[in-house]
């Protein structure tokens, strides 16, 4: 049976940078928060060979950990997110048709129309979500969001004995159909659904191969967690179990680089962002100055990061033990939370770079909070 999620031969042929490579595997698995299943394999099938420990704890949270070249140094929390926004079976319709609940923050106005895959214990089922044919719409039904609620998805089933054959069951994880496809030719912005943050996850496990032969100054924790979307849950985990000194999340940004934007705070190709504050945390600012000292040292484009409507991994992470310096590195993602995210590689190249001289330099940084004078 061929594979239907497959990318076009010409992208698969291309020759492809490693973190391209990895987020194009990873965004043909299904995961809403919760349901993370197929992701947490992926990931700890590539972690294995790379790490000197690789486990999945209680949560469902992969931690492969890198030590560094000799025992003593630092310790770092590095965080990405596996799971997606997405959708769980709520109801089976009396014809066929599955009504769903939502699992994250996704937008009622994207929804209709749009092809999802639905996760059974068996399989993946193709369906879609329903939209009233625009032959049938009244004037009211064109001024009008079809709220969640409302919507079902079709699977082609007759009945609900049909869709239970195929072996549907309430609660099925629902997530958006996507395979990485570049825009245009040759512009290195690619598209997809769950970027947000198979993206991050792609960084990490390169850099994690970048370490595979030479270990790093700092042990290194690659945290690449669950439930983020729901609440930072798996992070959660990750602090009340694991100790560092310093704790970094990686994750896509808002880009309002748009036409429906005046002047922009974020945009494509600008290169990855420090994160200055939102909702879950105010970076640290020791954190601060060693990401902004490690992208002058590498001459990597920095842009800042204020935004209230978002939260990281890097929220949970700065209660670890009785508080530590956290912080995080954000990449521009156009069309967040829909089937059709938008990234740019000059971005993800430039986070994984920064996330390096990070790494170099943290054995001599200075993680306090501010520097007192002994006087």
């Amino acid at each position: 049976m061929p594979d239907t999620n497959m990318p076009p031969a010409s992208d698969r042929d291309r020759s492809e940078l490693p973190v391209i490579a990895h987020l194009r595997q990873l965004v043909r698995l299904t995961g809403p928060s919760g349901s993370e299943e197929d992701i947490v394999r992926a990931v700890h099938r590539v972690a294995s060979t790379l790490a000197d420990h690789v486990e999945v704890d209680a949560f469902g949270n992969v931690i492969a950990v890198r030590r560094a070249h000799s025992e003593g140094g630092r310790r770092l929390i590095l965080a990405a997110h596996m799971d997606e926004v997405g959708f769980r079976v709520r109801q089976i319709t009396p014809h066929g048709f599955l009504r769903l609940e939502k699992v994250g923050g996704t937008d009622d106005r994207i929804l209709p129309a749009q092809r999802v895959w639905v996760r059974t214990q068996q399989s993946r089922l193709l369906g879609v979500i329903g939209t009233k044919s625009a032959h049938l719409l009244t004037e009211a039904d064109r001024q009008r969001v079809v709220p969640s609620p409302e919507l079902y998805v079709d699977i082609g089933a007759r009945s609900a004995d049909d869709a239970i054959g195929m072996g549907v069951n309430l609660g099925d994880p629902v997530g958006f159909v996507g395979v990485l496809t570049e825009l245009g030719l040759g512009t290195g912005r690619y598209t997809a659904h769950a970027v947000d943050d198979r993206a991050g996850c792609a960084v990490l496990l390169a850099l994690l191969e970048r370490y595979q032969d030479s270990p790093p100054p700092v042990t290194i924790v690659f945290a690449f967690t669950v439930q983020e979307e729901v609440g930072l849950r798996g992070a959660q985990a990750i602090a009340n179990t694991y100790e560092a000194d310093v704790a970094l999340a990686l994750d896509m940004t808002a880009a309002d680089d748009t036409p429906e934007f005046g002047p922009c705070h974020l945009q494509l190709g600008g290169g990855p962002a420090l994160k200055v504050m939102d909702f879950s945390t105010l970076a640290h600012p020791a954190v601060r100055r060693g990401l902004s000292a490690a992208a002058d040292a590498g001459g990597i484009a920095l842009q800042q990061e204020l935004l209230r409507g978002i939260g990281t991994d890097a929220g949970a992470l700065q209660y670890t033990g009785r508080g530590i310096p956290a912080g995080a590195v954000s990449v521009a993602n156009r069309y967040t939370h829909s089937p059709v995210e938008v990234v740019d590689e000059r971005d993800l190249t430039g986070a994984l770079e920064l996330l390096h001289h990070f790494i170099q330099r943290l054995p001599d940084m200075d993680l306090r909070f501010v520097a007192l004078d002994d006087a």
